[in-house]
């Protein structure tokens, strides 16, 4: 995922799974942040070291790259 995520002209679909639910995610690099649209619509902006803390232990599918 770090190098699709590294190219600011793609957005990756993705399936959350952290072994309790799944949801899909719309994520996006854009340069300096992780933009992330989860199934509540609100976008939330990480530096990728909080996104990864966040999700340490979470299982990423990639649906698709757009």
């Amino acid at each position: 995922m770090a190098t699709l995520i590294t190219n600011r002209d793609r957005v990756i679909e993705a399936s959350l799974n952290d072994g309790v639910f799944n949801a899909t995610h719309v994520l996006r690099y854009g340069g300096r942040k992780i933009f992330d649209c989860g199934i509540d619509s609100e976008v939330i902006s990480w530096r990728p070291k909080d996104f990864l803390d966040f999700y340490p232990s979470a299982f990423w599918l990639i649906d698709q790259v757009v």
